[in-house]
Protein backbone atom coordinates (compact mmCIF):
# COMPACT_ATOMS: atom_id res chain seq x y z
CA UNK A 1 0.00 0.00 0.00
CA UNK A 2 0.90 3.39 -0.83
CA UNK A 3 1.96 5.08 2.58
CA UNK A 4 0.57 8.31 2.25
CA UNK A 5 -3.03 6.47 1.33
CA UNK A 6 -2.46 4.60 4.55
CA UNK A 7 -1.77 7.91 6.50
CA UNK A 8 -4.80 9.53 5.35
CA UNK A 9 -7.14 7.06 5.58
CA UNK A 10 -5.23 6.85 9.75
CA UNK A 11 -6.09 10.33 9.86
CA UNK A 12 -9.42 10.26 8.69
CA UNK A 13 -10.44 7.48 11.44
CA UNK A 14 -8.54 8.72 13.89
CA UNK A 15 -10.73 12.39 13.33
CA UNK A 16 -13.62 10.52 13.00
CA UNK A 17 -13.43 8.68 16.30
CA UNK A 18 -12.40 11.96 18.16
CA UNK A 19 -15.84 12.87 17.37
CA UNK A 20 -17.24 9.81 18.16
CA UNK A 21 -19.11 9.31 14.81
CA UNK A 22 -19.72 6.29 12.93
CA UNK A 23 -19.01 5.78 9.34
CA UNK A 24 -22.31 6.09 9.05
CA UNK A 25 -22.38 9.40 10.17
CA UNK A 26 -19.62 10.99 8.57
CA UNK A 27 -20.85 9.62 5.55
CA UNK A 28 -23.70 11.52 5.86
CA UNK A 29 -22.48 14.41 6.84
CA UNK A 30 -19.80 13.72 4.17
CA UNK A 31 -22.39 13.60 1.28
CA UNK A 32 -19.78 10.39 0.85
CA UNK A 33 -20.89 6.41 0.87
CA UNK A 34 -20.19 4.41 4.03
CA UNK A 35 -18.53 2.09 2.23
CA UNK A 36 -16.35 4.64 0.11
CA UNK A 37 -15.08 5.89 3.77
CA UNK A 38 -14.24 2.09 5.15
CA UNK A 39 -12.31 1.63 2.02
CA UNK A 40 -10.25 4.86 2.40
CA UNK A 41 -9.90 3.87 6.26
CA UNK A 42 -8.26 0.79 5.57
CA UNK A 43 -6.13 2.50 2.47
CA UNK A 44 -7.62 1.17 -0.08
CA UNK A 45 -9.28 3.40 -2.04
CA UNK A 46 -6.84 6.77 -3.17
CA UNK A 47 -9.15 10.13 -2.62
CA UNK A 48 -9.32 12.72 -5.12
CA UNK A 49 -9.31 16.05 -4.16
CA UNK A 50 -13.35 16.29 -4.29
CA UNK A 51 -13.35 13.73 -1.60
CA UNK A 52 -10.77 15.57 0.71
CA UNK A 53 -13.12 18.93 0.63
CA UNK A 54 -15.93 16.46 1.74
CA UNK A 55 -13.72 14.48 4.26
CA UNK A 56 -12.78 18.51 6.17
CA UNK A 57 -16.60 19.08 5.66
CA UNK A 58 -18.18 16.21 7.08
CA UNK A 59 -15.25 16.34 9.99
CA UNK A 60 -15.79 20.09 10.53
CA UNK A 61 -12.12 21.00 9.65
CA UNK A 62 -10.37 22.15 7.03
CA UNK A 63 -8.55 20.85 3.70
CA UNK A 64 -5.49 21.73 4.82
CA UNK A 65 -5.74 20.80 8.32
CA UNK A 66 -6.22 17.14 7.23
CA UNK A 67 -3.18 17.19 4.69
CA UNK A 68 -1.28 18.45 7.77
CA UNK A 69 -2.26 15.90 10.05
CA UNK A 70 -1.26 13.40 6.66
CA UNK A 71 2.56 15.05 6.87
CA UNK A 72 2.38 14.40 10.16
CA UNK A 73 1.76 10.64 10.61
CA UNK A 74 3.94 10.48 7.72
CA UNK A 75 6.70 11.73 9.99
CA UNK A 76 6.08 9.42 12.60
Amino acid sequence: MNREVLAFGKVIQRERKHLKLTQEELAYRASLDRTFISYVENGRKIVSIVSIFAFAKGLGLSASYLIQQVENELKR
